[in-house]
């Protein structure tokens, strides 16, 4: 008894600290982007964020947001850039879809989302430590990727 008590407190103590390690502010990637999207990649932003890029298997969506985790209730310059290479067809070039958010924002940037099923997508994100005179840290993975 004494062990399936200790068992499921310790359970229950790993299903209330799992949300608040996600950033401080207690926003999450899936939270922002809506229901149905997962997690499937995701970069440092510096020390002072991460920008997450999100898919939607319903609906072939994909989704990107910066979540900062330094400078946070600070309203400073966040973006995030999403972008989908398509493919050629129908005697149509390929060409690069690009959706992007880069505003002031004191927790996150996004979300932005675009069509990409069976397509290739790059994702970044940029964050600002102070309002003026600001340094930036930015993070992403740089080539097209998670094709799919």
């Amino acid at each position: 008894m004494i062990k399936s008590v200790l068992a499921a407190t310790l359970a229950l103590g790993g299903i209330l600290v799992a949300p608040a390690a996600a950033n401080a502010a207690g926003y999450t990637p899936e939270g922002i982007c809506g229901k149905g999207f997962a997690v499937v990649n995701r970069a440092p932003v510096g020390s002072w964020g991460t920008v997450y890029l999100l898919y939607n298997r319903r609906n072939g969506l994909n989704c990107a947001v910066t979540i900062k985790s330094k400078h946070t209730g600070v309203s400073t310059r966040t973006s995030v850039l999403l972008e989908v290479a398509r493919p050629f067809s129908n005697n149509t070039p390929p060409y690069i879809e690009r959706a992007s958010d880069d505003k002031r924002y004191k927790f996150y940037a996004g979300p932005v989302k675009l069509q990409g099923k069976g397509m290739c997508v790059r994702f970044s994100g940029a964050i600002a430590n102070r309002p003026t005179k600001a340094q930036f840290a930015r993070g992403g993975n740089g080539r097209f990727t998670n094709c799919g």
